[in-house]
């Protein structure tokens, strides 16, 4: 969420399906001006396939036609309701988040009173920009949960990858045939995940249809016995622009995610993983390497922080306080 204040609030309307290509442009301007994303890959996800509930759109006059001023969307997470916000860079401090949000708001009032009532309204504040905790509380939202960015320079990075356990191999996903496996092993290694634990095939499918998928950058950790799944690394590392070579790789590379199923936690699988990942990145080309990890997982912080990452930025959860 970013937040703009003027008297005269731009109008805000609800958008169909012909528009999501807008809302998504006015947020790939606002993630290059501010180096993070203000909807989640899943937001995007439910957004190109019409799973939201809500689009919301503030059209300026000099905004470009294949832009939005500003857009909020409204999607079920789990048993909540999860609102995202974003302002195009070029139309900030014109009361485009504040019409955005007192848009939003009412649509949960009229349609969702309960979940209003019973604290069931989430938003996220990606990067935590200036103004995002102002316009959270404004509307009855708290902090509750911060997602921390962190980052991994090249010339920072351990020299050299860990071995997996003995009789633990790695190899690459296969689509059509890993699918049913991994989606069992995502779901108990972040069983207390929200997000993460509850990807469906609809969302893998999603994933595996966006650009930056590669099945070899899905590395998975199976026991070399009877081809059990125990671990993976999922990387996300987006192919150079347009104009470079098909080969060429950005210069950012993220450790996606990160699970290990329960039976094989502390024997070191995780770390192997971590890094198996990392130096793939690296030597392709990534001169960094970030992730997102729940501030509260220390034990998983501490990982990172002994493999050279570094904190970057904060995402911030806010929820809506329940009416007394």
């Amino acid at each position: 969420m970013t937040d703009s204040s003027t008297t005269a609030l731009p109008p805000v309307v609800p958008a169909g399906a012909a528009e999501v290509e807008s809302a998504l442009a006015t947020a790939a301007a606002a993630e290059h001006a501010d180096g993070h994303p203000p909807f989640s890959d899943q937001t995007r996800a439910l957004l190109r396939r019409g799973g939201h509930e809500l689009l919301l759109l503030a059209r300026a006059d000099d905004a470009r036609s294949d832009e939005a001023a500003g857009a909020a969307v409204v999607v079920r997470e789990g048993g909540d309701l999860l609102v995202e916000l974003v302002v195009h860079p070029q139309h900030r401090r014109r009361g485009v988040g504040r019409a955005l949000a007192e848009a939003a708001a009412g649509h949960l009032r009229a349609q969702h009173p309960d979940a209003v009532d019973q604290g069931g309204v989430v938003a996220w504040a990606h990067g935590t920009l200036p103004g995002s905790d102002r316009l959270a509380r404004a509307h009855g939202l708290s902090p509750v949960r911060e997602l921390r960015r962190m980052r991994l320079d090249a010339g920072q990075a351990p020299s050299s990858a860990s071995e997996p356990p003995e009789g633990v191999r790695l190899r690459g996903f296969r689509p059509g045939q890993d699918d049913a496996a991994w989606l069992a092993l995502n779901a108990v290694a972040f069983a207390e995940h929200p997000e993460q634990g509850s990807l469906t095939q609809q969302d893998l499918e999603d994933r595996m249809g966006e650009d930056w998928f590669e099945a070899d950058g899905l590395l998975l950790a199976e026991r070399e016995e009877d081809g059990a799944l125990l671990g993976f690394h999922w990387t996300k590392h987006p192919a150079a622009a347009a104009d470079e070579p098909a080969a060429a790789r950005g210069p950012e590379g993220e450790v996606y995610a990160v699970g290990v199923s329960p039976q094989a936690q502390g024997t070191g699988l995780g770390r192997a993983l971590t890094l198996a990942g990392v130096h793939r990145m690296l030597e392709r080309g990534a001169r960094r390497v970030l992730l997102y990890v729940d501030a509260d997982n220390t034990a998983a912080v501490h990982l990172y922080e002994r493999l050279g990452f570094v904190l970057d930025a904060a995402d911030t959860q806010h929820r809506l306080a329940r009416a007394d």
